[in-house]
């Protein structure tokens, strides 16, 4: 970062934090960034919109088009210090672990999003994006990848998911926790580095692809007396891959008596369709019973949301289960 006084772009696509309950759709970037004066003190703040969609609105188009602003602007002739990307709140996770996996640049990118809609009364959204832009701004805040920050913490993209419906302190990072906390007084601290690969070290560019192109995932859940017909449908009507939300062991569901997901699986993989294993647990890893046979690939700590999104774009680049196998011990 320069010794002058640091810049910011603020790419605007809508969710929670743009939408006051007596408006119709979502606020301009450049709106909610005049709302909130305090970021005056902090940086020269500049605001694009990309979309104006709540987070059950965002596809692939959306993850491409702020792939594309965001490395135009880190290369061009006057790149800002940072980026702080505003966001529907459910999936502002996915769309981090998205840029944090296929950005080309160092320079911090800050996903924010906010529970109680702008203009209402404990309004957490302003607060949200002004330690967005304190973060981005902040010359620590190189080479983490893509962070999500809300509620007085900066998340890793990788490691941090929603768990409430409405509250403020919604999102967690689990057992590997926060990387860095801010307080009300400006300060911001980074305490750790995540030893995983991220931006700008991506794992696919997406310079000039079709969003349409983007390999189709499922996720396939695994309940009590589950048969595997929902892993046969997802194949027959030709999925790229599968990742299954397994038991909290990694365990697919497997029925005394009939038929199972374990043998629907085998079926897929058959198939030449790529299987992850991940789980529905919110901590640790699937146990590596299923895996034990080397055409499936172990999910490793990711959440199936996010195990989908890698999985999707390591096949842009291969369908090789041991070379997808290496992207998800390395990302």
């Amino acid at each position: 970062m320069t010794t002058e006084r640091p810049t910011v772009q603020v790419l605007a696509t809508g969710g929670t934090i743009a939408n006051p309950p007596d408006v119709e759709g979502y606020l301009p970037g450049r709106t909610l960034v005049e709302r909130v004066p305090e970021l005056e003190s902090v940086a020269d703040v500049s605001a694009v919109d990309v979309a104006a969609v709540g987070s059950s609105g965002v596809t692939p188009r959306v993850w491409y088009d702020l792939h594309a602003r965001i490395t135009a602007a880190a290369s061009g002739p006057s790149p800002p210090d940072g980026f702080v990307v505003t966001h529907g709140s459910n999936t502002a996770e996915e769309t981090a672990y998205v840029l944090t996996l296929t950005l080309g640049t160092d320079r911090p990118v800050v996903v924010t999003a906010a529970q109680r809609n702008h203009d209402t009364v404990g309004n957490d959204g302003d607060r949200n994006l002004l330690d967005a832009v304190r973060v981005a701004a902040h010359p620590e805040a190189r080479g983490h990848g893509a962070m999500v920050v809300v509620n007085d913490a900066i998340h890793l993209a990788r490691e941090v998911t929603k768990t409430v419906s409405g509250r403020p302190d919604a999102w967690t990072s689990g057992e590997f926790g926060a990387v860095g906390l801010l307080d009300k007084r400006g300060l911001v601290r980074f305490y750790r580095r995540s030893l995983r690969r991220g931006a700008p070290d991506a794992v696919v560019d997406l310079a000039g692809r079709d969003p349409a192109d983007l390999p189709d995932v499922a996720v396939v859940y695994a309940v009590a007396g589950a048969d595997g017909s929902m892993v046969d449908a997802a194949v027959e009507r030709g999925a790229d891959g599968l990742v299954l939300a397994a038991l909290p062991t990694g365990t697919p569901a497997e029925p005394t008596g009939g038929a199972t997901q374990t043998e629907a699986l085998v079926r897929a993989v058959d198939a030449g369709v790529p299987v992850v294993v991940s789980h529905r647990g919110l901590e640790g890893w699937p146990k590596r019973d299923l895996i034990e046979d080397d055409r499936f690939v172990w999910g490793d700590t990711l959440r199936p949301q996010k195990a989908r999104i890698l999985l999707a774009l390591g096949l842009l680049e291969t369908d090789e289960p041991a070379a997808l196998q290496r992207l998800f011990l390395e990302y």
